[in-house]
């Protein structure tokens, strides 16, 4: 699971996705981006607290973590 800080006008949002789809989704429903995949796997390769800027948006990764039903081997 990722946790991905969006910051406009010092207003954050933080969203968890488990996968990259998942985010592609998240920025195509709910933002205009233009070229959301390169966006999507940009932000999604960024380390921890590293930020990336587009058209006035600031991204970054609050946690990369496992998510609970890997370390529970899926049960």
């Amino acid at each position: 699971m990722i946790r991905v800080n969006i910051t406009i006008n010092n207003i954050r949002h933080t969203v968890s996705m488990q996968t990259i789809d998942q985010f592609v989704s998240y920025l195509k429903d709910n933002y205009s981006f233009h070229g959301v995949l390169l966006l999507a796997k940009t932000v999604w390769n960024l380390k921890v607290a590293e930020p990336y800027t587009q058209d006035g948006y600031t991204f970054s990764i609050q946690s990369k973590r496992r998510s609970g039903n890997i370390l529970m081997n899926g049960k």
